[in-house]
């Protein structure tokens, strides 16, 4: 059975395209060797589905590891965004890995 990874992206250009300002990391050449960090959102289905996609670069495109984060679960708001309340979690993840992939499933 063949399989075809392809990305689709609603902007007409990438950012990193656009973006004079350094404030986004240079996109991989290749996945080759890198380790991949994983990180779903809450719903189940998103953990799956990063899991298949994570067995098929290891497979496909030779990436050495794989760091699959649990879900992130729903975090109260009491004030700020939704991601403020992360920080220390993804600052921690993007130490470890030379990528980050996240899904969104239900």
């Amino acid at each position: 059975m063949s399989l075809t990874l392809q990305m689709h992206v609603p902007l007409p250009v990438y950012l990193d395209e656009v973006v004079s300002s350094d404030s986004l990391a240079a996109r991989l050449t290749t996945l080759e060797g890198k380790v991949i960090g994983f990180l779903p959102n809450w719903r189940p289905s998103a953990f799956d589905l990063l899991k298949s996609v994570s067995e098929l670069l290891k497979e496909r495109c030779g990436v050495a590891e794989v760091v699959l984060e649990q879900p992130i679960r729903e975090i109260p708001l009491t004030n700020g965004r939704f991601l403020d309340g992360m920080d220390d979690q993804l600052d921690h993840l993007t130490r470890r890995v030379d990528a980050v992939i996240t899904a969104a499933g239900d």
